[in-house]
């Protein structure tokens, strides 16, 4: 007799043993939870660097591509000027694959999955703008003219429903 009520003391209790399980069930739900919400941030994370390098590729075309001389008329197509339109339409002056899609019909690959194959299309904008920055050396000078051209490039992409976009500007200033 001695021996059964040993074991009887000894062991846990239905109830002892639900509590248990359920502490533990709730510890792997937060964990999967959390799993998935790290495993979103890491891919969102990847389409920002995407598209992050395929605006700055295009800002270093910008600034590279030569001759770039407005004042002998030598620009490269990718410096074409961008005119505004009424509405707040923009239109592209000289070279037309400056933009790259659009929201409808994105054509710029911003990540490519390595296992899947599977890739996420964005599209790109670049609008460069003259700044007709001027340089005086005196009240009565009208000032020499420094042909200063603003670039922005920015690179959209929709993901989970949601467009997300990453904008550079850079300035690009005579070669002469």
């Amino acid at each position: 007799m001695k021996s059964s009520r040993l074991f009887q003391t000894a062991a846990f209790t239905l109830i002892e043993a639900m509590v248990a399980i359920g502490i533990f069930g709730v510890y792997a739900g937060v964990g999967v939870t959390a799993m998935v919400r790290m495993n979103t941030d890491a891919a969102l994370s990847r389409l920002q660097t995407g598209a992050s390098t395929l605006a700055q590729g295009q800002i270093d075309l910008c600034l590279s591509d030569q001759p770039f001389n407005p004042q002998y008329s030598q620009v490269p197509p990718e410096l074409a000027l961008t005119a505004a339109l009424s509405g707040g339409v923009s239109a592209m002056y000289g070279n037309p694959q400056v933009n790259s899609g659009t929201s409808s019909a994105p054509l710029a690959p911003v990540y490519t999955d390595p296992t899947s194959g599977n890739t996420v299309l964005g599209w790109m904008t670049t609008q460069v703008v003259n700044t007709n920055a001027t340089l005086s050396s005196g009240s009565n000078d009208n000032g020499a003219a420094l042909y200063v051209y603003s670039i922005t490039v920015t690179v959209s992409y929709n993901w989970r429903g949601k467009v997300r976009s990453v904008t550079m500007s850079t300035l690009r200033a005579s070669d002469s």
